[in-house]
């Protein structure tokens, strides 16, 4: 993950947090929290196995926080 999209994906993840805190479960600012961390934490890593970890683990939570804040499960069924 270069260092843009790390950083984009920081900002995203805490703009996501900031704004549906009130909505969310624990269970989800916890690991919103804890990836955070673990990205600002972690150096500038290129194509390994630890960056793509990382880009799935964004993306994982960009779709808990929709399918909390919406109701896209229901209009998918």
């Amino acid at each position: 993950m270069d260092s843009h999209t790390k950083e984009s994906s920081i900002r995203l993840l805490k703009q996501l947090r900031d704004v549906y805190q009130g909505r969310l479960d624990t269970s989800v600012i916890e690991e919103i929290e804890a990836v955070v961390t673990a990205l600002e934490q972690e150096g500038t890593c290129s194509k390994s196995l630890s960056a793509l970890y990382w880009s799935d683990r964004v993306l994982e939570l960009i779709g808990k926080v929709i399918r909390l804040v919406t109701n896209i499960t229901d209009l998918m069924s």
